[in-house]
C-alpha cells in the first residue's frame, strides 16, 4: 500500500515539502542572546519613567554599528523591528517582533509630542514599513536610532531628511 502511495509523484513531493516546513522551526537552535519578553514595568512615577527612557536610549546606543540583517534580532544583525524589540525587551518592556505589530502597541501620539524612547513609524499610503526609537525631539530636531538596510544601526537627525520626512507616519508611546 505504501509503495502505491509513494508512486504518485505529487504526493511524494507534497509529503517532502510538508516535512521540510514542519522541521524548519523545530530544528533551529534557540538563540540564547535573544532576551525573553516580559511585561511592561508598571511603575509610572516620573523619575522611573525618565530613568527607563534614559536606559532604553543607552541600551540602543550600545548597538550602534551593528550590521543590518533582514529578519535579524540579535547584535550579530538587526532589521528595524528586530532592533526595537531587542532594545525594549532588554529593558523589560514587552514589544512585538514586527513593525506592523509594534505600530499597534502603546498609545498613538503626535510626532511633535514624541519623547526619547517613543517609537516613530515610517511607510507609505498608511502602511508601516520601518520603525525607529526617538533619542531626541527638541529645537535641534528629531533624532532617532534605527537599523537601516544601508548602514545598519545608526543614530541620525531626520528633521531635514527628505527621505525620512516623506515616509513619516506617526509615533507611539510605548513607555508609560
Amino acid at each position: 500500500m505504501l509503495m502505491k502511495i509513494l508512486d504518485t509523484p505529487w504526493l511524494v513531493f507534497g509529503t517532502v515539502i510538508l516535512l521540510f516546513l514542519s522541521a524548519c522551526t523545530s530544528l533551529r537552535p534557540a538563540d540564547s542572546s535573544t532576551p525573553i519578553p516580559r511585561k511592561p514595568r508598571s511603575s509610572t512615577s516620573s523619575s522611573n519613567v525618565s530613568s527607563l527612557r534614559t536606559n532604553v536610549i543607552r541600551t540602543a546606543r550600545k548597538y550602534q554599528g551593528s550590521k543590518y540583517k533582514y529578519g535579524g534580532t540579535t547584535p550579530k544583525g538587526f532589521d528595524c523591528s528586530g532592533f526595537t524589540s531587542y532594545v525594549l525587551i532588554k529593558n523589560k518592556v514587552d514589544l512585538h517582533r514586527t513593525s506592523a505589530a509594534q505600530a499597534k502597541q502603546g498609545k498613538k501620539i503626535r510626532v511633535a509630542a514624541s519623547q526619547p524612547g517613543d517609537l516613530i513609524f515610517f511607510g507609505s499610503r498608511g502602511k508601516v514599513s520601518h520603525v525607529a526609537i526617538v533619542t531626541q525631539n527638541n529645537t535641534d530636531g528629531l533624532k532617532v536610532i534605527h537599523s537601516t538596510s544601508s548602514k545598519g544601526v545608526i543614530e541620525q537627525n531626520i528633521t531635514h531628511s527628505d527621505y525620512w520626512q516623506s515616509r513619516l507616519l506617526f509615533a507611539r508611546k510605548i513607555l508609560e
